[in-house]
């Protein structure tokens, strides 16, 4: 297999895509699943085979001097999920920040045929040179490309009909909901620590955003003005670099001298396992115990920390530290102490008497600082409030019938 491939392929590929993405449990609209079909994504990732372009993966396009990816192609059933909660319609006027590689750019512009217009903006020059190319050699229209921090917006194309975001944001930036019209969808991931949460938000009247729908996406960071506070560390003398959910970073030696104590391997809880384990999740976005800090952890590539490699997650008490490693079949690493991985045991139970709930039960309010915080109603189970500098979020949950 060479990296050029016939048009015939090019096109059955296509349609593979699309038919696969489908057969795993993402529901495209007949638009989004007609726009991948169209938009010939081996032109956005230039010298990869096809044979890899055109199946379901991440496409990772620049990496930092630590090896983290800086810039990827999301994988197309995370564009597509995202895209079909946009609902963009022909004619719209849409913004989106984060043109990466311009493949979702070159979708959006598909979408909004005929008559309407794409505005996408990235911070990194070189990137939107790359972007700027791909879309010309795919024939995309209708498009401007701007090379800016996207945080502002851009006040002169607008008001929007549709905000898409392809990087994840802490806080909402003011200038997206200002232009953005009313009842218009603003689509973004939103970080909490490094646990995402897609969302397409409703503007009302006054400012204030309520979710039509959340999925689990999988974007990088937004860079920039609006980046958020950084809540990492780096355990000193190993390759074990943490990431804290929000919760400031406990002091590394600290941590360091916790996980040099006791060491011991344990089974996860049964009711987690690794299809349900985001889901789980965000229930622990809720029940996170006072004291105790949620986080994901990552390993240097070919090194070993503390008995860890990869990536994982965990919690963290005062006393004890309980951290999985993602896997097939992950096990529990427990350090100092039983009282963490208790925790997560008994968190574990909770989430399963309760029925499992997933995003499909949750539902999220966003006002401004300056607006009294969303009041859920009587029905809602749980409600956790996260202050941002912007904006209040108000997570809730309504439990299925």
């Amino acid at each position: 297999m060479t990296v050029h491939d016939s048009h015939d392929n090019i096109e059955q590929r296509r349609d593979t895509l699309v038919r696969d993405i489908q057969e795993s449990g993402v529901a495209l609209s007949p638009a989004v699943a007609e726009a991948i079909r169209a938009v010939p994504r081996h032109l956005f990732v230039p010298g990869v085979f096809p044979e890899i372009v055109y199946r379901d993966v991440e496409i990772v396009t620049r990496r930092d001097k630590f090896g983290v990816p800086v810039a990827r192609s999301t994988r197309p059933s995370i564009m597509g999920l995202m895209l079909t909660a946009a609902d963009v319609q022909p004619g719209h006027n849409v913004l989106e920040i984060g043109t990466g590689t311009g493949y979702n750019t070159a979708l959006l512009a598909e979408l909004v045929k005929p008559g309407g217009h794409v505005t996408t903006i990235e911070l990194d020059p070189e990137i939107a040179d790359a972007a700027d190319s791909h879309l010309e050699r795919a024939g995309t229209t209708d498009v401007a490309l701007m090379v800016a921090d996207g945080a502002a917006g851009h006040a002169a194309g607008g008001p929007y009909d549709r905000i898409v975001s392809t990087a994840c944001v802490w806080d909402i930036p003011a200038a997206w909901v200002e232009q953005l019209k009313t009842d218009g969808l603003l689509i973004t991931p939103l970080g909490f620590g490094t646990i995402q949460i897609g969302a397409a938000l409703r503007r009302l009247p006054g400012g204030a955003l309520e979710s039509v729908s959340l999925f689990t996406p999988a974007f990088l960071p937004l860079r920039g003005q609006a980046a958020g506070p950084q809540r990492n560390t780096t355990v000193p003398g190993s390759a074990l670099h943490i990431s804290f959910v929000e919760t400031q970073a406990l002091d590394e030696m600290r941590i360091h001298t916790l996980l040099s104590s006791d060491h011991e391997i344990a089974q996860l809880p049964l009711e987690v396992d690794r299809h349900n384990l985001g889901q789980f999740s965000y229930y622990l976005l809720f029940r996170q115990p006072p004291g105790y800090a949620l986080i994901t952890y990552r390993v240097e590539e070919g090194m070993v920390a503390f008995g860890l490699t990869h990536f994982g997650w965990g919690i963290i008490s005062p006393a004890s530290a309980c951290l999985v490693p993602f896997g097939d079949n992950p096990v529990v690493h427990t350090f100092g102490g039983a009282d963490a991985y208790l925790t997560l045991a008994e968190l574990a139970r909770e989430w399963s008497a309760s029925g499992q709930p997933g995003l499909a039960e949750y539902r999220l309010n966003i006002t401004p600082v300056a607006q009294p915080a969303f009041a859920p109603p009587d029905a809602a189970a749980m409600t956790r409030v996260f202050n941002r500098p912007a904006h209040t979020f108000t997570l809730w949950r309504v439990p299925s019938a």
